[in-house]
């Protein structure tokens, strides 16, 4: 018969002890993180963004079946990707409050125009669906369209035409970029009518900020020619610009009208 030695008797006895001792833990951390004090009985939700856009009601509904355990064992992986369903929310953070909360903080879309059908732009390029009234209940946001992928190309030329029509008194309303229609702004004084301009979309954004300003610079003489500021001026030619008169003057769909130095040839 073989004989187990001394040593070995040691270790399976030493290794028998940790294992007991591993599983008395074990048992005690599972009783201990069962306490009742442990139940979450708290959740604080911070707004960063606008606090309007997102209700109580939304954020319960999101969390619900998501947020589920106590303090030490709830799934707040599980719990951000519920919130981040909501459409405003742009990013989530929770963290766990001693010993039976959790303060959760929303970081919330900023909107920079309403983007086609009603859909809101962010200003991280991220277009999403939500209230435009609850974002823009002023009505200041532009409203901007065209290919999706070219949307913050269309919004940077938007600022670009804003800087040079708050020169002189106007503001965009609107910017559309058409693939085989241009670029189409509507822009106006506080208190008048949009005049609908349509550039060329090849030009470079330098040479689309110079003939606005060309046009608007040009508006009181074509003012005072046709009676009246155009309701629409295409200045897609090369040389001229094509003219819809005010409706008390209309006759003709289009009249060619040049800014001075210029001729009416061609686009």
């Amino acid at each position: 018969m073989k004989r187990i030695s001394a040593g070995t008797l040691s270790f399976f006895a030493d290794t028998l002890s940790v294992v007991l001792i591993a599983l008395l833990l074990s048992a005690a951390t599972f009783w201990f993180i069962q306490r009742p004090v442990f139940l979450l009985r708290h959740v604080d939700v911070v707004i960063e963004g606008n606090r309007e856009a997102v209700s109580v009601e939304e954020v319960a509904q999101a969390l619900k079946g998501n947020l589920r355990g106590n303090y030490f064992t709830a799934s707040l992986g599980s719990a951000a990707a519920s919130l981040k369903d909501i459409p405003w929310v742009k990013d989530v953070a929770i963290v766990r409050e001693w010993p039976n909360s959790l303060q959760i903080e929303l970081v919330l879309h900023e909107p920079i125009a309403i983007w086609g059908d009603g859909k809101l732009l962010a200003k991280d390029g991220t277009i999403f669906v939500a209230n435009p009234d609850v974002a823009d209940p002023n009505g200041q946001l532009p409203r901007i369209n065209g290919p999706e992928q070219k949307r913050m190309r269309i919004y940077d030329q938007y600022r670009r035409f804003e800087a040079v029509c708050e020169q002189y008194g106007y503001r965009v309303v609107s910017l559309d970029l058409e693939d085989f229609g241009g670029w189409i702004v509507r822009f106006k004084r506080p208190d008048g009518k949009a005049l609908k301009l349509t550039l060329k979309e090849g030009d470079s954004p330098e040479a689309l900020d110079e003939k606005l300003k060309e046009v608007i610079l040009n508006l009181p003489r074509l003012k005072d020619r046709l009676g009246g500021e155009p309701l629409e001026m295409d200045a897609r030619y090369a040389k001229g610009v094509a003219v819809v008169k005010p409706a008390a003057e209309q006759e003709t769909d289009e009249d060619m009208e040049h800014l001075p130095g210029e001729s009416k040839d061609g686009r």
